[in-house]
């Protein structure tokens, strides 16, 4: 499997052009079997760190099983960090899978990560479905956050792999459901809800009764309008997949937090977790409209 561009910094930046390697360093980017054991034989430490990268980190990262394995057999730790996250990092990265089961099997960490970006996540922007299994039947964790707040599952949606959504949705996934708010909106503070939707929402939407499509769609009438309904607008297939008008609860359970209540939109924001301020926001997006939808009865 090719190697992502995006991971080219991630990975190839961390192999010093430069190296202060020693020998052992070099025997592992070359798989060289024997130059490995004569180093380890004449007392290399088996974890040492050539300021970028572990020998084991090296041989997995060129793809050398044989030479990976005689390292770990030698107590090289497959958890060590390095610039480029632990060996697994570099397994995931590279879409090697037999290295992947190999540090696996020695107990390396399934949710491995480097700098808040996990292995399921790498295998996921990769779509290497086996790295994908491999990585969740050893424990990794479906419903880590990633920077941003990004899941495996809205990854895997939002470049739409149906095969690894499935799955992912199979092997427990929780889609969050916030508790109802429809009975607060009554007493909701209307001009805190403005605040709230000026200091958010202003960059990426309009809310003019003539106004236009922004990077998100004009929310002027949004209350009770049909979902994905503007025109010009490129919905994602996640909010394409979900019919009806906008409800007030389902404001409530998308405002929640997009990524996680509707994976794969196209709204990657952290969303309004607060339910007071989402309260807030939706009463008044109810008053953008001439015939504001009636409220619940509080």
């Amino acid at each position: 499997m090719r190697v992502s561009l995006l991971l080219i910094p991630l990975l190839l930046l961390h192999i010093p052009i430069v190296s202060h390697a020693a020998a052992i360093h070099d025997a592992a980017m070359e798989g060289d079997v024997a130059a490995i054991t004569a180093a380890l034989d004449a007392g290399a430490d088996v974890d040492e760190s050539d300021g970028s990268a572990t020998p084991l980190y090296l041989a997995v990262f060129m793809g050398h099983i044989e030479a990976a394995k005689l390292l770990i057999e030698r107590g090289a730790d497959v958890n060590a960090q390095t610039t480029g996250g632990p060996a697994l990092m570099a397994a995931v990265g590279t879409g090697k899978i037999d290295l992947l089961n190999l540090l696996l099997e020695r107990d390396a960490d399934p949710n491995s990560d480097r700098d808040g970006e996990f292995a399921l996540h790498v295998a996921v922007t990769l779509d290497c479905f086996d790295c994908v299994k491999a990585l969740v039947e050893a424990g990794a964790d479906v419903n880590a956050k990633a920077m941003h707040g990004k899941t495996p599952l809205h990854l895997a949606k939002n470049r739409g792999q149906r095969e690894i959504a499935d799955y992912l949705l199979a092997h427990g996934v929780v889609l969050p459901t916030p508790a109802p708010i429809s009975m607060k909106l009554a007493s909701a503070d209307v001009e805190k809800g403005r605040t709230e939707y000026t200091r958010r929402c202003t960059t990426c939407h309009d809310a003019e009764p003539q106004g236009g499509n922004k990077i998100g769609p004009n929310l002027w009438s949004v209350v009770g309008r049909d979902k994905a309904s503007m025109a010009d607008m490129r919905y994602s297939e996640a909010l394409l997949g979900w019919e009806g008008v906008w409800t007030y609860e389902d404001l409530n359970r998308f405002l929640f937090e997009p990524m996680l209540t509707t994976p794969g939109v196209k709204m990657e924001t952290p969303g309004v977790p607060d339910e007071t301020e989402r309260v807030n926001m939706i009463a008044y997006l109810r008053t953008l409209s001439d015939k504001p939808i009636p409220l619940p009865p509080g």
